[in-house]
């Protein structure tokens, strides 16, 4: 009888550990084509993903660009973009009609939130007909640098974050001081000549008028 139980035990260890090898292998099989789904769709989602970012612009951030250290108004020496802001001014005057030339251009830049972007500080003097002293000026253009390295200019900045940058570099001290320094000339000039005074005085009012109405 002893021996009969034995047998008996024997066999239903034997049933159990068949049964577990069975069920372990069910589990293994099903993961495995789960896993197997779920590779194909990861890689569906990577492909999306993937299909997704090509089609999309990266956009590179320059990094330390609110930084006046690591950002430092530089005298601009590119030849083309120099070009670039002068082609610019002439267009410019050719659309005013009291302006006779600007010209004693000097660059400055910084560079722009963005890779290949850049905020011009354009110093220069403008010559109104008729009139002999130049007034002393200071514009802030946008530049950005396309692919085929062509300079495009902007003065209004129509991207919110982009003139908000421009405000904060413009904060800059060193920004401030060309400024200034350009304020300091600008006084001097209107105080040195009395009809150049009084054709300011004339674009002035007819410049507020024309905003009245």
């Amino acid at each position: 009888m002893k021996v009969k139980i034995h047998e008996v035990l024997t066999r239903k260890n034997r049933y159990k550990r068949l049964v577990f090898i069975l069920v372990l292998f069910l589990l293994v099989l099903l993961v495995g084509i789960l896993g197997f789904g779920l590779t194909k769709e990861k890689e569906k989602k990577v492909q999306k993903t993937e299909q997704f970012v090509s089609s999309q612009k990266v956009v590179l951030v320059n990094g330390g660009c609110e930084n006046m250290q690591t950002n430092p108004l530089k005298e601009e020496t590119d030849e083309q973009m120099i070009k670039a802001v002068k082609d610019y001014y002439t267009e410019k005057k050719a659309d005013t009609e009291f302006v006779e030339m600007y010209d004693h251009f000097k660059i400055y830049t910084k560079s722009g939130k963005y890779k290949d972007t850049y905020v011009a500080f354009v110093r220069y003097d403008m010559k109104i007909k008729d009139i002999y002293t130049e007034v002393p000026g200071l514009g802030t253009l946008y530049v950005k640098k396309d692919s085929q390295g062509n300079y495009q200019i902007t003065q209004q900045v129509k991207k919110k974050e982009i003139r908000e940058y421009i405000n904060r570099i413009a904060e800059h001290e060193d920004v401030q001081a060309l400024m200034n320094q350009t304020h300091e000339s600008y006084q001097k000039a209107v105080s040195s000549d009395a009809l150049l005074k009084e054709a300011l005085d004339d674009l002035k009012d007819a410049y507020e008028n024309s905003i009245g109405n």
